[in-house]
């Protein structure tokens, strides 16, 4: 289920409810090219369990035994462990 919210000129509240993502994906496009304010999509997934993405990691691990080696810090530019870095010998 989806639920689109939208504010008219009158600020307003409406709604309207799909079990589509395509076409909540519509109708908040329509409503954003209408020109309504405040538009957004809701949902909620009653299979799901927990908190979206990796919450724990133990010993470089994932909850279902996957390696996870990812990090911020290693984003950020820094180059991590075993990152193979360009010299200009190597160009």
């Amino acid at each position: 289920m989806f639920k689109i919210y939208w504010t008219d000129e009158a600020q307003q509240v409406h709604g309207q409810e799909t079990t589509e993502l395509v076409q909540a994906l519509q109708i908040t496009k329509e409503k954003r090219d209408a020109g309504h304010s405040f538009v957004t999509m809701v949902s909620e997934n009653p299979q799901h369990a927990g908190k979206p993405g990796v919450d724990t990691i133990v010993d470089g691990k994932t909850p279902d035994g996957q390696d996870y080696d990812w990090s911020k810090a290693g984003r950020a530019g820094r180059p991590r462990k075993n990152d193979r870095i360009i010299t200009n010998k190597d160009r």
